[in-house]
C-alpha cells in the first residue's frame, strides 16, 4: 500500500496548514497529494469515490488523532443486516 504511504506522509507535511486553515474539517489526499477539504466525512467519502472511484485514497478529519479500525468494523456486507442472517 505504498499510495496510500505517500497520502499519510503528504497529510503529515501539510498537517500545521490544514490545523490553521481547515481545523475539524474532513480532507481527501490521493497520490500523495491535497485534493480537497469538505465539511463533513460523507461529501469527502462522496467526492472520492466520484473522483478516484475505490482508491485508494486517504480521508482523515483535520485536528483529531487517527484511529484504527479492523477490516471487519470497516467492511459490513449489505446482507448481514437482513434478519436471518449467515
Amino acid at each position: 500500500m505504498a499510495a496510500l504511504d505517500d497520502d499519510i506522509a503528504a497529510f503529515e507535511q501539510m498537517k500545521a496548514d490544514l490545523e490553521a486553515h481547515h481545523l475539524g474539517e474532513w480532507v481527501v489526499f490521493h497520490h500523495g497529494r491535497y485534493v480537497e477539504a469538505f465539511g463533513d466525512f460523507q461529501s469527502a467519502a462522496s467526492a472520492a469515490v466520484e473522483r478516484f472511484d475505490l482508491g485508494p485514497y486517504l480521508i482523515r478529519q483535520v485536528g483529531t488523532s487517527a484511529i484504527q479500525l479492523s477490516a471487519t468494523t470497516v467492511f459490513r456486507p449489505a446482507h448481514a443486516n437482513g434478519s436471518g442472517g449467515v
